[in-house]
Order: structure tokens, then sequence, then C-alpha cells
């Protein structure tokens, strides 16, 4: 079967993610291709649930070994239609643990037909450059194996009439899959404390970059030190785009954890592909 439209729907609060994506589908090569970001809230609601293409990329960061929380509403929404998917995961140097699997088991419930999968390492969202974590990732390296993976996607596909025809994906995993501990001790630590990123204000110009940035809206637009705390997702977005580097965050056992996390990462991890 050929692939002549793809739509790639993906969640990307830095913008790694939908560079792996745009790699991917750049390999597979199809004449259309409509990119959805559903990283926003506000863009979330006007994705459709269904795709008018010959194929579907869905792409997601790794968030303490799990899909996003927020991703998964969008992502158990849609209706596969028996079209083949391309399903994409990117973590920061760590393990993508069970996300990869998270991912291809709502694809599967969704009447998707999972018929490549791949999880690629970027930039962590927590490095800095005191403390570097797969800085500087996706590289050329990386970007040309994505798009090396979407050229065998495209010749997988070429060979068969349909992809009905292709057996089920050996996806690692647990199941049930690991609880995201570190995650549940976030939410627990906000019951007492704002455990958010904070503001440098004499840094800080009030530009409202990291307003935009914030996938979640939770940073105030009048003023930008305010972070409700229940809204934000660690995601680091609104650091990494600030131009002032005034955003910062400073709880010290956060930032003795994630310094540990940082010497146990260093060595490089390649891209674990599934065709």
């Amino acid at each position: 079967m050929e692939i002549h439209s793809l739509s790639c729907l993906f969640f990307s609060p830095t913008g790694t993610t939908k560079k792996i994506a745009e790699a991917v589908a750049q390999g597979i090569k199809p004449k259309d291709l409509i990119m959805r970001d559903g990283t926003h809230a506000a863009l979330r609601g006007s994705i459709p649930s269904s795709f008018d293409t010959d194929a579907v990329v869905l792409a997601a960061p790794v968030y303490y070994g799990r899909l996003p929380e927020s991703v998964v509403p969008v992502f158990t929404r849609l209706n596969g239609e028996g079209k083949p998917v391309i399903l994409v995961v990117v973590y920061g140097n760590r393990e993508y643990d069970d996300a990869l699997l998270e991912v291809y088991d709502i694809s599967l419930d969704r009447g998707f037909i999972p018929v490549a999968a791949g999880a690629f390492v970027a930039e962590h969202s927590y490095s800095v450059p005191e403390r570097p974590m797969a800085a500087g990732r996706p590289d050329a390296a990386d970007m040309e194996k994505a798009e090396s993976f979407g050229k065998r996607i495209r010749e997988k596909l070429k060979q068969t009439g349909s992809a009905n025809e292709l057996g089920p994906l050996a996806i690692p995993g647990n199941t049930p899959y690991k609880t995201p501990e570190n995650l549940y001790m976030i939410k627990e630590a906000r019951k007492t404390m704002a455990f958010t990123p904070e503001t440098d204000t004499e840094h800080c110009t009030q530009c409202g970059i990291c307003v935009d940035a914030c996938p979640e809206s939770a940073i105030d637009s009048c003023d930008v030190t305010e972070v409700d705390r229940w809204k934000c997702i660690l995601c680091f977005a609104c650091i990494k785009s600030c131009p002032e580097q005034a955003k910062h965050m400073t709880d010290p056992h956060f930032n003795e954890a994630v310094g540990q996390l940082a010497k146990a990462i260093q060595l490089r991890k390649e891209p674990d592909l599934f065709l």
C-alpha cells in the first residue's frame, strides 16, 4: 500500500517531539502532510477525532515513564477506523518505561493498526547548561535515524496490500503499567507548596513568551510570576523559552534529585525501533 497522505498529531512543549515526528514523516514522504499540534490546551478541542489521510503518526514525550496526562484524553478520543498508525515517543535519555506500550495499547483500543513504533532520545526537559542531560538532542544523527525509520516504514507498507495483513508489534513494557511514583510525589508536595518554576524578577521583562509557551495556560498573563500549581506539568517549556533566563526551578530537593539523575544518564542511548 502507498501512503499518499499522512496526519501527524503531536504533543511537544519544548519542540523536540515535533522535530522527531517531522523527520519520520519526511522519511515516509507523503504527498500531503497534515501536522496537528495538540500541545496547547486551547488547541486540543479543535483536533478532529478521525483523519482523512492514508496513515497517522501519534507522537508524545515521556513524562515519568508514561504518556503525559494531558495527552491521554486526546489520544483516547480518536477513531482509528482501521488506519495504519506509526507511534513515536521521545524521552530524555533515562528510560521510556511503559510509555510506548501505553500509546500502542491506546491505538489498538481506538481502532488503529500499529505498523511501526519508535522511542527516540531528546534533551531532557530538566536539562540546563550547568546540568546537561542529552543536551542538543535530537542531533543530526538522531534526525537521520528518524528519517531513515520513516523510509523503512514506507518500504514495509509498499510490500503489503493492506495494513491488516501485518502482524502485531512486540513492544516492551509492563502490564499493568508502572506507577509514576515521582509524579505522585510532586502532586503530594503541591498540597503544601507551589513546586513550580519561579521567576527572577530582576531579569524578567514580562515579555509573555513563557505564557505562550506553557501548554496548560498555567502562567498568569498579567503577572508571569504567578503559576497555577495544579495546571503546571513541569514540562519546563517556560524555562527553555525565556530569552532572559529568568525562569528557574529553585526547590533544593528537586534540584538534588535531578542532579543525581543527570549523573546516572550520561551514557548516550540510541533509538529503539519496532517494525
